[in-house]
């Protein structure tokens, strides 16, 4: 058999008279801070943030850009990332999160061609001028694969 415990009862309680004291039996239901949807055909999904969501996670984003980088004995004009935009995968595959419509996300694979101090130079990955995530991008992979933090 079970025991009651006293301070549940009460708790119950004390949020029942205040909600009815309000006026209101049903409390206000917040929407899920992500959603995920599928992508035909894609092993990644889609991820929609609420506006909250973005601001408690921090997310930053810098677009691709290319840069003048010393390669070898020579200088090469190279498309660029913030070295904080790249996400490992578990399987070692390199990737980074790009800003596809307002509080959407979706992962992009890239290839890596060296990391120069705080910097990733790219031989595949999106198009100069797509916005990347540069601050919660590990958060976003955490979503994307429903894995809790807790």
């Amino acid at each position: 058999m079970f025991r009651k415990n006293p301070v549940a009862i009460g708790l119950t309680a004390a949020v029942t008279v205040i909600l009815v004291g309000c006026g209101s039996t049903s409390a206000t239901v917040e929407p899920d801070p992500v959603s995920l949807k599928p992508i035909a055909g894609s092993e990644v999904q889609q991820i929609q943030l609420t506006d909250q969501a973005i601001d408690r996670l921090g997310i930053t984003t810098r677009p691709v850009r290319v840069a003048t980088v010393k390669l070898s004995p020579q200088l090469a004009k190279e498309k660029v990332i913030p070295y904080s935009a790249v996400v490992y995968h578990t399987d070692g595959s390199t990737w980074t999160f790009v800003k596809t419509d307002a509080r959407t996300f979706v992962r992009q694979p890239i290839t890596v061609t060296t990391i120069r101090g705080n910097i990733a130079v790219l031989a595949k990955g999106p198009a100069v001028s797509t916005k990347v995530v540069t601050v919660g991008a590990p958060e976003l992979l955490g979503a994307e694969y429903e894995l809790s933090g807790e």
